[in-house]
């Protein structure tokens, strides 16, 4: 009997020990629902990788459907470029070039989009789905449901279904270094 607990505490142990440092690193905020050309952290995105905080995803030509927390998802197109954070308003995406379109339904809190300089953010309480792009220095917000709150220049703008504005883009500050050595679960290797 004394020899089977203590099988059993070692046991015990030993995944306890070994779980530590896998809850230690960062924590999962999506997963890629499907990919075509897209690289996340210079690897090949397949759908079902777990999205990172601090993971970069770029497309070239194709594009990206990513599953975020709480029902939001979004859509990258062609030669685009986003990294992923979480803060206190909840999930930031930080596009640095090209285009994405975002779904957020009307019960889920905590997304916004930032992209030269200029924050987009789903107005609570309702679905929305809306495009934003950065063109030729320019950042163009479409709500095409729902509304979208747009922070730039120390104003912040409301875009109903169907409106459309374009706002000049801050100059581009220096990059964040991001974490290095993000490992991605694909759980379509894990069997």
């Amino acid at each position: 009997m004394m020899r089977k607990i203590r099988l059993s505490l070692l046991i015990l142990f030993t995944a306890a020990v070994g779980l530590g440092p896998a809850l230690a690193g960062p924590l999962p905020i999506g997963s890629i629902v499907g990919s075509q050309n897209a690289v996340l952290d210079g690897q090949q995105a397949f759908p079902r990788t777990a999205v990172l905080v601090g993971d970069n995803l770029q497309v070239n030509d194709g594009m990206a459907l990513v599953a975020l927390d709480q029902g939001n998802r979004m859509i990258m197109g062609g030669q685009s470029e986003a990294s992923f954070l979480r803060g206190t308003e909840g999930i930031t995406v930080s596009l640095t070039r090209g285009n994405v379109s975002l779904y957020h339904p009307e019960t889920s809190t905590g997304m916004q989009v930032e992209v030269g300089g200029v924050t987009v953010a789903p107005a609570k309480g309702e679905k929305t789905l809306g495009e934003i792009a950065m063109v030729d220095g320019l950042v163009v917000v479409t709500a095409k449901d729902g509304k979208l709150l747009v922070d730039g220049n120390g104003s912040t703008q409301e875009v109903s279904k169907g409106k459309t504005i374009t706002i000049p883009a801050k100059p581009e500050r220096a990059p964040m270094p991001s974490p290095s050595g993000n490992r991605h679960l694909n759980r379509n290797r894990i069997k």
